[in-house]
């Protein structure tokens, strides 16, 4: 039976930067794709000022705003900062082709691999290969088998819905409706050729069907018609129940690492693929980071609760509350 030291499922942002850092640090690693080519992702593909500590290329970025509106009870704030972008627009398919790009030792990258079931030491691909791990990684996003086999439930998700369309919007927006997306939103991301438009809920106030039916109803009330183009989905788990389970670690959105407030991931998933990455290679190293950006996590979850209940009444989203999160 083959045998590597790290198995990664998964190949995204937070699978990829695991490996680049096993690699380096000597660790044979193999890096499992089910699709057949790395990098494209359904999600609205923003990034915060947070992302670029990763030292990722402005020349993967779309548009960059400094400002961006915020709708709510009839009133707009508009948030500003000139020193350094809010939200940045990337092209997820070349995000993922540059950061395998960077991964230069030592890891093996196979696509059009699924793994279908887990063992204590091996897994076995759909075509019926056993393959064996000292340590295995699950970076395998929200529906993760890995997170299954380790019999963890997925209570918190995030459920995103949005048009991708051809037309070229000026600026950044999210709206704010509680009887619409309970404490979720709807936004308009503009990127350089297209536009995405959508909503996002925590389900456990506001399920998908209700969460459907009221963006269609937003949409009509903004007077925008996207009947003729595709709509998307996609689930973002932020149940973050632990990382790190003998053998077995969960990064990214397999561990629940995702803001429960804004869906925010690529952050989040780099930075957890990177820590756990350096505790299997040293397993004294403190995970300082890690620590760092599970206190981001739950300072945006706690916004998130207040929104429910304060949503802005009182004053508690303030152009610093926003520009810090988003």
């Amino acid at each position: 039976m083959e045998k590597f030291d790290v198995i990664i499922i998964g190949a995204g942002p937070s699978g990829l930067s695991a490996a680049k850092i096993l690699g380096e640090g000597g660790k044979k690693v193999l890096l499992l794709e089910k699709n057949p080519k790395i990098g494209p992702k359904i999600c609205a593909g923003g990034l915060t000022f947070k992302d670029f500590e990763f030292e990722i290329p402005t020349s993967l970025t779309e548009r960059s705003f400094h400002s961006m509106k915020i709708h709510c009870f009839n009133k707009i704030l508009e948030v500003k900062n000139k020193k350094r972008a809010l939200v940045t627009t990337i092209n997820r398919e070349g995000l993922g082709q540059w950061m395998a790009g960077e991964i230069k030792k030592n890891v093996e990258i196979r696509l059009n691999s699924e793994v279908i079931e887990i063992g204590d030491n091996s897994i076995i691909l759909k075509d019926n290969q056993e393959i064996g791990f000292d340590y295995l990684i699950g970076a395998d996003g929200s529906l993760s088998l890995v997170r299954k086999h380790l019999n963890l439930p997925t209570k918190k998700i995030f459920v995103a819905i949005q048009y991708v369309v051809p037309e070229i919007f000026p600026e950044l927006e999210v709206f704010f409706d509680k009887s619409l997306f309970g404490s979720g939103y709807a936004w308009i991301f503009p990127y350089s050729n297209h536009t995405s438009i959508g909503c996002g809920a925590d389900l456990k106030f506001k399920e998908p069907t209700s969460l459907f039916t009221n963006f269609q109803h937003w949409l009509k009330e903004k007077k925008m018609d996207f009947d003729q183009a595709e709509l998307q989905s996609f689930p973002i788990n932020f149940d973050y129940q632990g990382f790190n389970f003998g053998n077995k670690f969960l990064t990214g959105d397999a561990g629940g690492f995702a803001s429960g407030l804004t869906g925010e991931g690529i952050y989040f998933a780099i930075a957890s693929g990177q820590e756990i990455a350096k505790k299997i290679l040293d397993s004294s190293y403190k995970l300082s980071d890690l620590k760092k950006i599970l206190k981001i996590k739950k300072e945006q979850e706690v916004l998130g609760k207040l929104l429910m209940f304060t949503f802005l009444r009182s004053k508690i989203l303030t152009q610093y509350s926003f520009a810090k999160y988003f």
